[in-house]
């Protein structure tokens, strides 16, 4: 029974890969880190991986990409091995700009911090699609970018607000209906202070502030991927769809 479960569970996940695929409205990350992925899959949301769906970078990082349409994250004579603690990650020095207002962790380089694009065939090979399908769009398609804007001693959400919009030009060239929506978190220590407020909200920008008990990191699985918070979450993704 339990493997007739499994099964049902991986057709299901399949199929909603595929309409999500084929909708003509996307919804994809835009980073800074693996967390936005990861819920926009889990609520059935995510189109498709992007380069930002799995590494560490910023939005300064993605407006430098879109300006020169990606042709340096590959190139091997920027990418070299890092650590992160223990783990050994591929970074690009090639995008090293970056205002001071992102964590810590987020202004290293762009970071591969699952693939080993400089020496594994296969996963160079699935960064080489995900460029592609960021370079295919057209106006037929309908873009909702989520970013996580993870938070830090500079957090500075008016300049955020102006990066995505010089993000979002990039699309609007292109005639390509595009949002950027943005999310941050701020710590309460009383469990009935657990709320989320939209802080922004135009016609392509829009931001929320997710009032949490726990930052999202750390060994405990439910807290690193805001699990914990997916009442939170859940309100938001409502908001955009």
């Amino acid at each position: 029974m339990k493997i007739i479960k499994q099964k049902f569970q991986k057709l299901l996940q399949k199929s909603v890969g595929l309409r999500n695929q084929f909708s003509k409205t996307h919804y994809l990350s835009l980073g800074e880190n693996c967390l936005t992925d990861n819920i926009l899959a889990r609520h059935k949301l995510k189109s498709f991986s992007t380069p930002y769906s799995h590494g560490r970078n910023n939005l300064d990082y993605a407006i430098a990409l879109e300006k020169d349409h990606y042709s340096h994250l590959l190139d091997s004579k920027f990418l070299y091995y890092d650590y992160v603690g223990e783990t050994k990650v591929v970074r690009n020095k090639y995008y090293p700009y970056a205002d001071s207002i992102y964590n810590e962790l987020h202004k290293n380089g762009f970071e591969f911090t699952h693939h080993d694009v400089l020496n594994n065939d296969l996963q160079r090979q699935s960064y080489e699609r995900k460029i592609a399908r960021m370079l295919s769009f057209n106006k037929n398609h309908q873009l909702k970018f989520l970013y996580h804007y993870r938070n830090n001693d500079d957090l500075n959400v008016e300049l955020i607000i102006t990066k995505a919009k010089e993000f979002l030009n990039f699309y609007k060239e292109k005639n390509i209906k595009c949002e950027f929506i943005f999310f941050t978190q701020k710590i309460v220590t009383d469990k009935s202070n657990r709320a989320i407020t939209k802080i922004h909200d135009s016609n392509n920008i829009k931001g929320f502030l997710l009032k949490t008990l726990e930052f999202w990191v750390g060994d405990d699985e439910d807290v690193l991927w805001a699990r914990k918070d997916d009442d939170l979450l859940s309100e938001l993704l409502r908001d955009i769809r």
